[in-house]
C-alpha cells in the first residue's frame, strides 16, 4: 500500500491501525505489518475540512444520535456507528468515522470533515477496532524526505501554528509565540521540523519563523510564560519532579540557563527550571 505507519512499532504490533487516503477516498485497516481490509469512504468537500495527521480513537457509539435525531432513524446522517477520533484535544465528538444515510456519497468528497462509510462497512470496522486505535489521515502524497538539520528556529509571528505534518491543512498540535526558540531537527520544502517541549516533533512554516537566533539568555530578569499551562520542574529535565504549574502570562524571575532550560527562582526562594520553548 506504500503506507507510512503512524508509530515506530505499528508495523510489528498486533494492534490494528487505520489509514485514510483523502485522494482516493479509501480507508485501509492495517495489522501486523499488512493491510487486512480496505473500504470505500467519503471525506471532506474541500481539502481543509478533513484534518490530516495521526489521531486516536477515543470513543465509540452504536446508533449515534445527531442534533435531536435519535440513533437508528432513517433521517439520521450518522448511520449505524460512530468511531470518534481525538483532534486538537477534543473528546472525539467533532470528527469521526461513521455510517451514513447517503450511500451514494461514498467514494466522493462530500462530508463536512468526518469520514463516511456504508453502514455495513462501518459496522464491520467498528467490531474490529478498539478504543486507542491510531488513525492516520493523509492527502495521498508520499511524505517528502526530511533533510536532517540542527540549530534553532525563532518564531517571528505573533502566534505560529506547529503542525503534525508539513502541510497547511495538517492538524495544529501546538502554538508558539513570537520570539520563542525551538530546536531544529530537519527541513522539508518550506517547513522546519522542530522538537516540541515533550520531545515529539512538529512542523512550522518558514513564513512565520526563521532559522537561527541566539538562545534565550536571561541570565537575570523576567520571562513570561506563553503556554496555556506550563510545568515548573525541580531539575532541567522533562522527567524532573513538577513543583508548580503556572498559566499563560505568568512572569517568572530568571537567574540562569542550563541547555534548553531556564533557571528561575520561586517566591519561596527555591531554584527551579522551566523549558525555554514556552517562554518569552
Amino acid at each position: 500500500m506504500g503506507a507510512a505507519v503512524p508509530t515506530a512499532n505499528a508495523a510489528t504490533s498486533t494492534r490494528p491501525w487505520i489509514e485514510v487516503n483523502k485522494a482516493t477516498n479509501r480507508l485501509t485497516l492495517h495489522q501486523a505489518g499488512r493491510a487486512i481490509k480496505s473500504y470505500s469512504v467519503a471525506t471532506g468537500r474541500s481539502q481543509s475540512l478533513t484534518p490530516e495527521g495521526t489521531f486516536k480513537v477515543v470513543v465509540k457509539f452504536i446508533k449515534p444520535g445527531w442534533k435531536g435525531i435519535a440513533g437508528g432513524l432513517p433521517e439520521n446522517p450518522l448511520g449505524e456507528r460512530w468511531i470518534g477520533i481525538q483532534v486538537n484535544g477534543d473528546r472525539g465528538r467533532t470528527y469521526g468515522i461513521h455510517g451514513t444515510n447517503q450511500p451514494d456519497s461514498i467514494g466522493t468528497h462530500a462530508s463536512s470533515g468526518c469520514v463516511r462509510m456504508r453502514n455495513r462497512d462501518v459496522i464491520d470496522l467498528y467490531n474490529r477496532v478498539p478504543e486507542g486505535t491510531l488513525v492516520k489521515i493523509h492527502d495521498g502524497r508520499q511524505n517528502p524526505a526530511v533533510k536532517t538539520a540542527s540549530g534553532q528556529v525563532t518564531i517571528t509571528a505573533t502566534r505560529a501554528n506547529l503542525r503534525s505534518q508539513p502541510s497547511l491543512t495538517a492538524t495544529v498540535v501546538e502554538q508558539s509565540g513570537k520570539g520563542n526558540r525551538l530546536t531544529l531537527t530537519g527541513t522539508v520544502g518550506e517547513w522546519y521540523r522542530v522538537k516540541r517541549t515533550h520531545g515529539k516533533t512538529a512542523y512550522v512554516h518558514q513564513s512565520v519563523s526563521r532559522k537561527g537566533g541566539s538562545s534565550l539568555h536571561p541570565p537575570k530578569g523576567k520571562v513570561t510564560v506563553t503556554a496555556r499551562l506550563a510545568n515548573i520542574r525541580k531539575t532541567p529535565s522533562m522527567s524532573g519532579k513538577v513543583l508548580q504549574r503556572v498559566v499563560r502570562g505568568k512572569q517568572l524571575k530568571a537567574t540562569g540557563k542550563k541547555g534548553n532550560w531556564i533557571q528561575i527562582r520561586l517566591s519561596s526562594g527555591q531554584t527551579a527550571f522551566i523549558h525555554q520553548n514556552i517562554l518569552r
